[in-house]
């Protein structure tokens, strides 16, 4: 029961998967295969600022988190200063509750499209947390977004395949979000 909780707790803090609705995800593959990891060094500033994020949502900075969030599920919240204070409440409650996210890892790059005047990227992270009965690690993707050449990125996280596609389906012909692994205890280091 906690690690359900843990699991909606850590996908609201992560940016909520409200953005772009609730459903499941869907299993259909995308007609095209990925681009190769060798064409993420065409964006060098989207690893920078990837690592930006998860080192401001590790350290709880929101307001930094906001920042680099993609507009419209800042838009969702109803603007900066809402969201800020829902991720300082949730973190509060899992902190409360015994939760503490201790690292956020980010995975090799291997997906990348241009998609008319925007540049999507599937970044795969790690997420590694304290709980009540120990260390726990998940693994997850987060969508980076760019409109300008890869020099600016904002990221959406929580969101499935069928909410990629329902909100941006030239994109999601092109690229998959790998399904996410739940939290799994891990040796004490």
């Amino acid at each position: 029961m906690k690690r359900d909780l843990l699991i909606i707790a850590v996908s609201v803090l992560l940016l909520v998967q409200t953005a772009f609705g609730q459903k499941q995800p869907a299993k259909t593959a995308p007609k095209k295969q990925p681009p190769t990891s060798a064409q993420t060094t065409n964006y060098p500033r989207l690893k920078t600022q990837v690592e930006a994020l998860a080192a401001a949502t590790v350290s709880g900075d929101f307001e930094k988190v906001a920042d680099f969030t993609y507009s419209k599920v800042v838009e969702a919240f109803g603007g900066k200063e809402k969201m800020v204070a829902v991720l300082k409440s949730d973190a509060a409650q899992m902190k409360a509750e015994g939760f503490e996210l201790t690292a956020m890892t980010i995975g090799a790059i291997k997906q990348i499209a241009k998609i008319e005047t925007e540049i999507f990227a599937i970044i795969p992270l790690k997420i590694i947390f304290k709980s009540p009965e120990g260390k726990e690690a998940g693994e997850s993707s987060m969508v980076g977004i760019s409109n300008d050449s890869g020099m600016n990125w904002k990221f959406i996280n929580g969101i499935n395949q069928e909410r990629f596609k329902a909100a941006f389906p030239k994109a999601a012909e092109k690229l998959r979000i790998p399904e996410e692994k739940p939290p799994q205890p891990i040796e004490n280091e």
